[in-house]
């Protein structure tokens, strides 16, 4: 049995696989690095859920987390792995979140209620 903890995952959607594929193997992180980096995402995602849009407050954080990974999963990896997945810097990440959050709201913006 391995003294590392395990890495946790991410939920690569089908359409991001090859993105995520080149990421790790351009970054090359270590164990350490990739646990430290997916842990940010996690940490910042559940940061960002909090400050969530009202337009997106009926969502979980689960639900929140699977939009995020399939508008943006290989993004927030990269993110956090070039912040080296010090969670000093979560910040930035939960800015980014926020962000691309807005863009999609703007390009998909929720349905209005018809009276």
């Amino acid at each position: 049995m391995s003294s590392n903890p395990e890495i946790p995952s991410i939920a690569t959607p089908d359409h991001h696989f090859g993105a995520m594929c080149l990421l790790l193997l351009t970054r090359a992180p270590d164990d350490d690095l990739l646990r430290d980096a997916v842990r940010l995402v996690d940490h910042a995602t559940t940061a960002a859920w909090a400050l969530r849009p009202d337009d997106l407050a009926t969502l979980t954080v689960e639900q929140y987390r699977q939009l995020l990974h399939y508008t943006g999963a290989p993004q927030l990896l990269d993110l956090a792995l070039y912040l080296r997945g010090d969670r000093r810097l979560i910040r930035t990440l939960i800015d980014h979140i926020t962000r691309a959050i807005t863009d999609l709201l703007a390009h998909y913006p929720s349905p209005t209620k018809q009276s």
